[in-house]
């Protein structure tokens, strides 16, 4: 499978994710006032690489769970992915007005609508796949949604958001930059491969691989993120420039360098694809796309 059979297919999982989001918006409207529900979608709908749901129903099927199956799931993580984007973009966190090429969420409807959208969509992103998941054991979907949770806790995404705004720790903390990345960006990474994982199977070793498959992509995936953020422009990226660089962040590229950077995300990269590929091959979709993702420029 080469450069770009591996796009295609990822392209074919997020066309697949955006017309489930278009057709379920009537459901998801259902009772929510008109305009935090505009809020919601604005930013739901804004594009994105839709990796995290695209991973969810790859690891979904790999372990033979269908994607119409895994999709709710899969909604959840973008959903969270989402809240978590919009409360990045705040004056209080990393003050942006542009995500995704367009004004961010409290550019476009103030600061206050922003926090209830993101609050918002992080309590749907666990409602609706328990509502809406179908043919799949309650053991299975409470696990993966147990994963699901513990991955944008206080010892994930919320946790490595509170160690990159404290920079101070850098000097204490030697990892301080691995464990920044790992929980700000890898926890829902591996928890989307994890969970889509476990609607298919119970197997330890199986959901085993897919952890540590899920922890090597989103650490090479954080650290192309920081090599991007110094390296393109703001119509190439979707969102500002340099802001890590401008609000004294830590980050791969401050910490090591642009060259050592590209050098780490190549080993994480080919990390990820040896662990995956003994269980699916390494001409499988997963093995090889870590490689592609190191072709990115957005």
């Amino acid at each position: 499978m080469d450069f770009q059979q591996v796009m295609a297919e990822f392209k074919a999982y997020a066309d697949y994710v955006d017309q489930y989001i278009e057709k379920t918006a009537e459901t998801r409207a259902n009772r929510v006032p008109e305009k935090l529900f505009e809020s919601m979608e604005y930013s739901l709908t804004a594009g994105g690489k839709r990796l995290r749901p695209v991973l969810c129903l790859a690891a979904a099927e790999a372990c033979g769970c269908t994607k119409e199956t895994a999709m709710p799931m899969a909604l959840g993580y973008e959903m969270t992915h989402t809240a978590s984007l919009i409360h990045d973009d705040l004056p209080c966190m990393d003050n942006d007005d542009m995500r995704r090429g367009k004004l961010s969420n409290h550019a476009k409807f103030g600061e206050t609508l922003a926090v209830l959208a993101g609050d918002a969509l992080m309590v749907e992103s666990i409602a609706y796949p328990l509502a809406y998941t179908s043919g799949v054991s309650s053991d299975r979907l409470l696990n993966a949604v147990r994963i699901f949770t513990e991955a944008f806790g206080p010892s994930g995404v919320c946790g490595g958001q509170v160690l990159d705004m404290d920079c101070a720790l850098a000097e204490k903390e030697p990892d301080y930059v691995c464990k920044v990345a790992a929980l700000k960006t890898g926890e829902l990474i591996k928890a989307a491969l994890m969970s889509g994982a476990a609607l298919g199977t119970d197997d330890g070793k199986t959901l085993l691989i897919f952890e540590k498959y899920g922890k090597h992509l989103g650490t090479a995936f954080q650290i192309i993120d920081d090599i991007l953020d110094v390296t393109t422009t703001s119509e190439q990226l979707g969102k500002t420039p340099g802001k890590d660089a401008e609000q004294g962040k830590i980050n791969y590229v401050t910490a090591y360098g642009l060259e050592k950077a590209k050098e780490f995300a190549k080993e994480e990269s080919e990390a990820a694809k040896a662990v995956i590929s003994e269980l699916l091959g390494e001409e499988s979709f997963l093995a090889q796309l870590p490689m592609a993702l190191l072709e990115r420029t957005k």
